[in-house]
């Protein structure tokens, strides 16, 4: 069960009175949205840093997850490397990846944002304020009412990101992060929140759906069972090309980008792309990450019409580069996973708002994801949305 707002509020007086003695003092926090483990508050300062900067985003962990109070964290989960201080799983790939420089493709950079302070005995995080941003998500809905994103534009974003996720987990497949790989394969209550929203969750949903669920329930358990057995191996698959350090929620949500509104009055295209929300990174399959991003994507065009969408999958995909039919398989079940997920993703409260047959369609296709990818039927996926998967030239 979630916090409501005057829960996370009180929250966030304990956070004020805790900056009030720091350079990161507030006059007042605003609650965002997002965070899966973590509580998110925009906080303006009572004092611009050196830098200009007037707003901080803080981000506080509890001992429960943020997005349920009943899914216990052990908050114990801080302690690492201890050099030169404890810090915990995102603080340590964030500040790892100071040391990844910014990825610059068609005039747009991408990066991760800047850690300012840690305090490991409060679990308390600041990082720069992002300014003139938005989520990506929220950036292709806005779009319908300023229509600014041109065709370009949004291949460009999406190469941008394909190319940042290729250099990413070239970066932390490479030998000098086998430290970091072993660090980062520690992540266990993360790994458990995403299993638990996606693979744990996946085959409830198509039940929902009994013509869906009998034609194909074989299939669906055994991708559970294997996906089980993944979740839960920590080793490190050192011989193994698809493991590695992945962001773990790599979504539209998680993709910050220049504010549509500001293209009106720029000269040139381009600008400043960021990946946040590292509070589920761990080791996995590269899969995970290009699988989500791709399933977010078409349940954007799928749900809300969003050709933009589309046109920044195909783009995302064109600039990871070419994958191996395994990967690219894998990929699609994974991406297939997600948009049959967006079932529970949504607030359980509220009524549905999309017709009952595009309801069933999206869980059909996922599941069609789900059953190509495993029967391995290039044939299918030559004719369908994710044919840019197999492009090898």
């Amino acid at each position: 069960m979630a916090l409501n707002q005057t829960e996370k509020e009180a929250i966030g007086v304990e956070v004020t009175a805790e900056l009030s003695k720091t350079t990161y003092a507030c006059t007042s926090l605003t609650v965002l949205s997002g965070g899966t483990a973590n509580f998110i508050f925009r906080g303006t300062l009572v004092m611009p840093l050196p830098d200009g900067s007037q707003s901080i985003i803080i981000k506080h962990l509890k001992e429960y997850v943020a997005a349920n109070r009943n899914f216990k964290l052990d908050v114990s989960r801080s302690v690492c490397f201890s050099i030169p201080s404890t810090l915990d799983f995102e603080e340590m790939m964030l500040n790892v990846m100071d040391s990844f420089p910014a990825v610059i493709t068609d005039n747009f950079s991408v990066r991760t944002p800047h850690l300012q302070y840690s305090n490991c005995n409060t679990n308390t995080h600041i990082l720069e304020d992002l300014v003139g941003t938005m989520d990506m998500k929220t950036m292709l809905v806005t779009d319908t009412k300023y229509d600014v994103l041109t065709q370009p534009m949004c291949i460009a974003i999406g190469r941008a990101l394909g190319h940042w996720l290729r250099g990413f987990h070239n970066w932390t497949s490479a030998p000098g992060q086998v430290d970091l790989r072993d660090y980062m394969s520690g992540n266990k209550a993360m790994r458990e929140v995403r299993y638990g929203i996606s693979y744990g969750a996946f085959i409830d949903v198509v039940r929902k759906f009994p013509e869906i669920w009998e034609e194909n329930r074989e299939v669906l358990e055994r991708v559970k069972n294997m996906a089980a057995a993944e979740y839960a191996n920590t080793n490190l698959q050192e011989t193994e090309e698809s493991w590695t350090i992945v962001h773990g929620d790599f979504w539209s949500g998680n993709v910050l980008t220049p504010d549509p509104t500001t293209f009106q009055n720029q000269q040139s295209e381009g600008g400043n792309v960021f990946v946040i929300d590292w509070e589920l990174a761990q080791y996995g399959r590269k899969e995970y990450d290009l699988g989500q991003m791709i399933g977010d994507l078409y349940e954007r065009k799928h749900f809300e019409g969003l050709g933009s969408a589309l046109w920044i999958l195909q783009a995302f995909v064109s600039g990871y580069g070419v994958l191996s039919d395994k990967m690219a398989f894998r990929t699609a079940i994974h991406a297939g996973v997600h948009l049959i997920c967006w079932y529970i993703r949504r607030d359980p409260n509220a009524p549905f708002t999309e017709a009952p047959e595009q309801i069933q369609d999206a869980i059909r296709i996922g599941t069609d994801f789900i059953v190509k990818g495993w029967m391995r039927d290039l044939t299918w996926f030559e004719g369908s949305p994710l044919a840019c998967l197999f492009k090898h030239g």
